[in-house]
């Protein structure tokens, strides 16, 4: 019933609204995401379909999850007409860097039932497969009346989001019950799963493909070049704040002064999670004195002006730990629920986050029983822990050894199960 009303009440709010969203999307241009959102797809797009498989991730992180699956079924079956869709910039513009050569990378379509059903109509993939629980009503439904088998790939549903899904219980239970089959990356999130009507004779604990895409994404040649690019030395100290969410500015800045006050050659890199924020960023630094340099003003002079970096590109960040002694992962400091707490640990990089981590338990966890991550309170403490790591090397090198291990610990070869299962999705 309340699946029945919310495919009304999205119907009748996209006939109200389509002309805005019409004359957005030409506003934007061919370059943005809003005419795909709406459901305009480009020809080459539809002149390969149907499709094997379809991978939907939301985000840069499930990016990542779709670039280890990818990888695992080229191994395993060459020649897949894989889609990948993403529902955010950046997401979208990482797929398109990543994947753009390999598969179809398209903007996921907006839940509304009429541009749905286009969709996957004209699209036709023949397993969908939605990354750690991105959840549509409309699409999932349309892909289903296709005949479309559906997927939940790197399944977790964290303490935090339980509750709420739980009160959306009448439209969830229907999409989990729906599924052939469920990849769950631990017993606690198959077990939340099976509680929110996951069917339990399809649920399988495959573990975390996203760490495993970590530990294959590591490229130590492409770090050298950066290295050499920003005119870096091995004896540099080097802090990353990655992942930078709104709340936590006030407290990075706070971090750069005491370490530029401890060592002014420090280097430091902030890396905002949405690109929007770059500019409070650059606000909060430029009131307190503190010179700065946007990556894109490297990018086009060639020449690092300033030893305090704010990353206005997408798709840095994750080589850019590669360069650092320490790390901080941002979305913790505030109650965000964290980010991917391993990125740096791919390169036996200590981590370091604030306590709000409960969208990443399990890898928290892992880094805090093998000693690779510790979790400091607030920016005082986190530059404390920061200038330590920088002046004692040994320590620092086995606390980065120690994260390496707990990435490793997690990463059972769980891409390479979950993409057995597409394959045997595709063969039923």
């Amino acid at each position: 019933m309340m699946m029945g009303l919310y495919e009304k009440i999205t119907g009748c709010s996209y006939s109200v609204i389509r002309p805005l969203l019409e004359m957005w999307s030409r506003m934007e241009g061919n370059e943005g995401m809003w005419r795909g959102r709406i459901g305009h797809v480009a020809d080459h797009v539809l002149s390969a379909a149907p499709y094997d498989i379809w991978l939907q991730a939301v985000s840069v992180g499930e990016v990542a999850v779709a670039e280890a699956l990818i990888h695992a079924l080229d191994k395993k079956m060459s020649g897949l007409k894989i889609i990948v869709s993403s529902s955010t910039p950046a997401g979208f513009g990482r797929a398109v860097s990543s994947l753009g050569s390999r598969c179809c990378v398209i903007p996921y379509p907006l839940d509304f039932p009429q541009v749905v059903r286009s969709i996957t109509g004209r699209l036709r993939p023949r397993v969908y497969a939605c990354l750690e629980t991105e959840l549509w009503p409309n699409f999932i439904s349309s892909a289903r009346r296709v005949g479309t088998r559906t997927v939940l790939l790197n399944g977790r549903i964290s303490a935090a989001s339980f509750p709420r899904y739980s009160k959306l219980c009448s439209i969830v239970r229907p999409m989990l019950a729906g599924f052939s089959q469920v990849c769950a990356i631990s017993e606690v999130h198959a077990r939340r799963l099976k509680a929110l009507g996951a069917n339990p004779d399809r649920i399988v604990i495959t573990g975390n493909a996203k760490f495993e895409g970590l530990l294959e994404m590591s490229d130590p040649v492409k770090v050298s070049t950066i290295r050499d690019q920003l005119d870096l030395k091995d004896s540099d100290k080097v802090f990353v704040a990655g992942s930078i969410r709104s709340g936590e500015e006030k407290a990075m800045v706070s971090v750069c002064m005491d370490l530029l006050s401890y060592d002014p050659e420090t280097v430091v890199f902030l890396v905002p999670r949405h690109m929007e924020r770059m500019r409070s960023i650059g606000n909060v630094l430029r009131k307190n004195g503190v010179a700065f340099q946007f990556w894109s003003e490297f990018d086009c002079s060639g020449k690092r002006t300033a030893n305090v970096m704010i990353v206005d590109v997408i798709g840095m960040l994750f080589h850019l730990y590669g360069l650092a002694e320490a790390a901080f992962v941002g979305g913790s400091l505030v109650p965000k629920g964290g980010q991917n707490l391993l990125e740096p640990a791919a390169w036996s990089c200590p981590v370091l986050y604030g306590p709000h981590t409960e969208h990443f338990e399990e890898a928290r966890m892992a880094l805090e029983q093998y000693g690779g991550g510790r979790t400091v309170r607030d920016s005082s403490e986190l530059a404390e822990m920061v200038s330590r790591l920088f002046q004692q090397r040994p320590a620092r090198n086995d606390m980065g050894a120690r994260a390496r291990s707990a990435l490793e610990s997690l990463a059972h070869g769980a891409a390479t199960r979950q993409a057995e299962t597409l394959l045997r999705e595709l063969k039923s």
